[in-house]
């Protein structure tokens, strides 16, 4: 039977690919011989739990996961435990895997280390839960979200600065700040799971919830016209597509097919000083299903690992085929 390794923290996102899927969740004393998926690299146990399962292995790579790998490392100050970037390669590529990715700035920091990955995006909901909601205006606003007090991984500099040459209203959700004539701050908000600090001083994947439930948050974005992702670095975030699904325009410094690739804040300057124009509700949503939600990758794990036939996952249970 093929498993599916997460950790707590993921919890939100990965119950979600085993209900699309089928699949189950990893159990280390049951499964540590058997054929698994890995959808969690990200602290000691992750990698405790990767050392020591021998069954075959596939490596579902999000985003931060692969700066841990190739640039930071990982510190538990709890255990006095610290691996370089060189221990956790050394190990990942110490194991026969499949590895799969977000994007191709993942697949080009993976490239970096030696490890082969193939590009195949998840959505981890139902795009079909949200309706067109876009509606043109003469005076358009837009909306940015901050997760974990890192407005300047965020982009919120970027913001800051186009805000000062437009009258085009911005909208920040989930960060405290001065609110301007055109720049507005909405701190207590819903938050998709993000890396926290524990008590111990550890990093791992928390849900906050700070006031707003998730429903209530998405229908106050409804009266937006476009969305702004402006991370560095980052995998295919469940937010641009929630906006895409709405109508919403998106821009984003990652580079897809489905949104308006941004480099400067003089790019992001010229997106919104545009979104005037805009009378028609964004279509890129079908230029996004193109690309997301392609389980060949799993397809092949299954069957390159079949299973007795009283545990064999049925095509029938499968939302995805």
């Amino acid at each position: 039977m093929v498993t599916v390794y997460y950790n707590p923290g993921m919890e939100h996102h990965v119950s979600k690919f085993l209900d699309m899927t089928g699949l189950e969740r990893y159990e280390t004393n049951r499964d540590w011989q058997q054929p698994a998926i890995w959808m969690s690299l990200y602290n000691y146990k992750d990698y405790l739990a990767f050392k020591f399962h021998e069954g075959p292995k596939l490596v579902y790579w999000f985003g931060s996961d692969v700066t841990a790998l190739v640039e930071t490392g990982l510190v538990w100050t709890s255990h006095n435990w610290v691996a370089t970037s060189e221990d956790l390669v050394k190990l990942v590529k110490s194991k026969d895997c499949i590895h799969v990715c977000q994007n191709e700035l993942l697949q080009s920091e993976l490239a970096s280390v030696g490890i082969d990955s193939i590009v195949r995006p998840l959505y981890l909901g139902d795009l079909d839960s949200f309706e067109t909601c876009f509606k043109s205006s003469k005076k358009p606003s837009v909306y940015s979200i901050v997760s974990a007090g890192r407005p300047k991984f965020y982009g919120l500099d970027w913001i800051y600065d186009v805000a000062n040459k437009t009258e085009v209203e911005f909208h920040i959700y989930g960060h405290k700040g001065q609110d301007t004539h055109n720049v507005f701050h909405h701190y207590t908000v819903f938050e998709e799971p993000a890396w926290h600090p524990n008590e111990a001083g550890d990093y791992e994947m928390i849900t906050k919830i700070k006031g707003l439930p998730e429903q209530e948050f998405n229908e106050k974005i409804q009266s937006h016209q476009a969305f702004l992702r402006l991370p560095v670095h980052d995998g295919v975030s469940q937010t641009v597509m929630r906006a895409l699904a709405m109508g919403q325009y998106v821009c984003d410094r990652i580079n897809y097919p489905f949104v308006h690739h941004v480099t400067s804040p003089h790019d992001v300057l010229d997106f919104v000083e545009g979104l005037h124009l805009k009378t028609e509700p964004n279509q890129d949503i079908a230029l996004l299903n193109e690309v997301v939600n392609n389980f060949d990758w799993l397809e092949e794990f299954l069957e390159a690992n079949p299973v007795e036939r009283d545990d064999e996952w049925s095509d029938s249970d499968a939302l995805w085929m």
